[in-house]
């Protein structure tokens, strides 16, 4: 970020329930206006704005009204509604909420795990039909102890979740972008996502945390399932496009994949004939891994310190690459 920046003199708050929302950032920044916007008075508060935290709002109509924005903190982590060339014309600072929901995200991811390991959603079925055990036993669980997971996507959450994992003494091999000469903490190995394939086929279990780009849509197709470990169990927790859902559907149909816990599916909601629903073994949380009592508390600390940075002119956090869409 360049040294020399526009000046912040007005910042619209587009998130939270009411006013009260914004009370803590209007102490904090004395010298600035702080307004809290509703999804009706988005338009007309940003008018003469220079930033916006944004949970709410058209991107088109953000840039149609926000004619002085120079800086846009997005909510969530993903950015692609509102990376477009209209977007990237206006050279705007655009920062995310990458983070965030690491921590809940990758307790989510655990659970998923944990519930294929010890077969729970045959033993929740069993109880509803009070069945004793459910022919669950020593010759049908497995244990997360002593196996591998590949984490498609080294970021906060993928890092949150190989924490994690090394308490279930789990091997991670991590896979992003570029490899880097240091190992990030608790992972065992990193791979350049163009060697994703080299890997697969030691993976007991398959982590995706990717975001919504042109290089990650279809990511996991027929091809790619094939070279999966016999039995893995694929986990999506970063954008459903990345699957090719009916090949997804036919690699756990052929028992080629044992298991696949889905956050995330293409299109959301998912309809409700889509054959997903019904596919074998399958979790499907919709789109709830996100979901945490902290989010407002932990997203105002960001927005905090990033509007502090910006006055003090250092380098924000969570600035996004437009480019590359993350």
């Amino acid at each position: 970020m360049p040294d020399k920046r526009s000046p912040l003199s007005k910042v619209v708050v587009a998130f939270g329930d009411d006013e009260s929302s914004v009370a803590p950032l209007r102490e904090a920044f004395p010298d600035l206006t702080i307004e809290h916007a509703t999804a009706d008075s988005l338009n007309d508060r940003i008018v003469d704005a220079d930033a916006v935290l944004m949970g709410w709002g058209s991107a088109d109509e953000v840039l149609e009204h926000g004619q002085k924005l120079v800086w846009i903190q997005n909510v969530g982590a993903g950015v692609e509604r509102l990376v477009t060339d209209d977007f990237r014309e206006r050279d705007l600072i655009l920062t995310n909420g990458s983070g965030i929901m690491a921590p809940n995200i990758a307790e989510h991811v655990i659970g998923l795990m944990l519930a294929f390991a010890r077969r729970l959603p045959q033993l929740f079925d069993a109880q509803r039909e009070r069945r004793w055990r459910a022919d669950v036993g020593r010759e049908s669980v497995t244990e997360l102890t002593g196996q591998t997971a590949v984490l498609v996507g080294l970021g906060d959450i993928g890092l949150a979740v190989a924490r994690r994992l090394k308490a279930f003494d789990v091997t991670v091999i991590g896979v992003r972008r570029s490899v880097g000469a240091e190992l990030p903490e608790h992972v065992d190995e990193v791979v350049a996502t163009a060697d994703l394939d080299s890997v697969l086929g030691r993976a007991d279990h398959v982590i995706s945390s990717v975001p919504h780009t042109p290089e990650t849509v279809g990511l996991y197709d027929a091809a790619r399932f094939a070279k999966f470990k016999d039995g893995a169990r694929l986990y999506n927790v970063g954008r459903g496009t990345s699957v090719v859902q009916p090949d997804l559907i036919a690699a756990l149909a052929s028992g080629k994949l044992s298991a696949a816990g889905l956050d995330v599916t293409n299109p959301e909601p998912l309809p409700e004939d889509d054959p997903l629903w019904a596919a074998p073994n399958v979790i499907i949380t919709g789109h709830t891994s996100g979901a945490t009592p902290l989010f407002e508390e932990r997203l105002f600390a960001l927005f905090s310190e990033n509007i502090r940075r910006y006055v003090a002119g250092e380098e924000l956090l969570n600035v996004v690459d437009q480019e590359r869409g993350y």
